[in-house]
């Protein structure tokens, strides 16, 4: 109600001509036309007249492009603290990533039809080789787009039925082969690396190790302060956040009081092993603010990403990000039998549907496998 009344009242700053109320009580006002110049209307209420004016420069008023219409929206989104700057920033880059150079960018936003959307988002997945989980992202912004648009009455597609009513078959989407190799870290190949940095524990690769043995987020990881530890458990109430500052237009790396999600708000149990690994980092960094420190200032989460590549290049192994530790992590749990509810919990998924779909790769080594099937199928 607050939005319409706002939005009324920009509406009614517009209008060129006095609106007032006569001897009679009706109320009166004047509105521009093409032959006379201008022609006289009455109402008996004020609310009645204001409403022909609104109306009228609703209908008469420049239409927007699609970008404009976008700029609006995602702005409202922020102000309104509905995305974080972060998100908002997301949205910027697809925007531009699909919208820049697309043919209904150059039309009138109440002319795009629902043809041209159709063959807009037909050439997007085709030209992009977008996946099924990639164009998410694109249907996120038409979604926001155009529901905002319907409401500004720049339009009248409803994209919920648009999009209801659309026929997306399976094999329009790029099919992205994931092996095994390049989204977790092997059974073989954790001990190497465990008894890598064990070997060599500087902070950044104690830090690498937490990964393995705790499944944290990269962020979390970072943005880690010594209170946060409180026996076998890790309070995750904080995350590192990299946004661009609207007046400098330059990116900022900072810390966010809260996790990615409301499941990553969580106490995340620890193994004798990962309080160990604690205990030796606080050893190298016994005053600093945050766990994670070098000369006084907080490592940065980009930083354990180079580090696990360097350990990956000197234990000659597959490169893989550390986000993949935290995918072994899930794994190990899941193949370890561990309730479903207390995987979620530890990997701050609201649920284990998330943990099972992205996170689940068996990393069992071949000749393991092999002897698991000798062994059910032994005749």
């Amino acid at each position: 109600m607050q939005f319409a009344m706002a939005e009324r009242y920009e509406l009614l700053k517009e209008h060129p001509y006095k609106i007032w109320q006569g001897e009679n009580g009706k109320w009166y006002t004047y509105l521009p036309d093409e032959k006379k110049g201008r022609v006289l209307k009455k109402r008996t209420t004020q609310k009645a007249i204001e409403d022909i004016v609104v109306q009228y420069i609703r209908e008469h008023k420049e239409i927007p492009y699609i970008r404009t219409v976008f700029t609006e929206w995602v702005n409202q989104k922020l102000e309104y603290k509905e995305i974080r700057k972060q998100s908002y920033d997301r949205y910027c880059t697809d925007f531009e990533r699909f919208f820049s150079k697309a043919e209904i960018s150059v039309k009138r936003f109440k002319d795009i039809t629902e043809e041209d959307l159709e063959d807009f988002i037909k050439t997007s997945i085709r030209d992009f080789n977008l996946t099924v989980k990639t164009f998410s992202g694109l249907r996120l912004l038409l979604n926001g787009i155009f529901k905002y648009g319907k409401k500004k009455k720049y339009t009248d597609i409803s994209i919920t039925q648009f999009f209801g009513d659309l026929e997306l078959p399976k094999t329009i989407f790029a099919k992205k082969v994931k092996t095994k190799q390049d989204e977790i870290f092997f059974e073989d190949e954790i001990p190497c690396i465990a008894s890598y940095v064990k070997s060599n524990p500087t902070i950044w690769n104690l830090g690498v190790l937490l990964v393995f043995v705790t499944g944290m987020r990269v962020g979390e990881l970072s943005a880690l302060k010594r209170e946060d530890i409180d026996g076998h458990i890790i309070h995750i109430r904080r995350t590192e956040i990299k946004y661009k500052d609207t007046d400098t237009n330059k990116w900022v790396v900072g810390i966010e009081e809260f996790a990615k999600t409301d499941a990553g708000n969580r106490d995340l149990l620890i193994t004798d092993t990962a309080v160990w690994i604690l205990n030796e980092i606080m050893k190298l960094n016994p005053h600093g603010e945050f766990l994670f420190m070098n000369n006084g200032k907080r490592i940065r989460e980009n930083t354990f990403n180079k580090r696990i590549t360097s350990i990956c290049e000197e234990l000659h192994l597959h490169h893989r990000s550390i986000h993949k530790a935290r995918k072994t992590y899930g794994t190990t749990l899941i193949d370890a039998d561990v309730d479903d509810s207390i995987v979620a919990e530890q990997m701050g998924h609201a649920d284990i549907t998330t943990t099972k779909k992205y996170y689940y790769y068996s990393n069992k080594t071949e000749k393991r496998k092999r002897e698991q099937i000798e062994k059910a199928l032994a005749i």
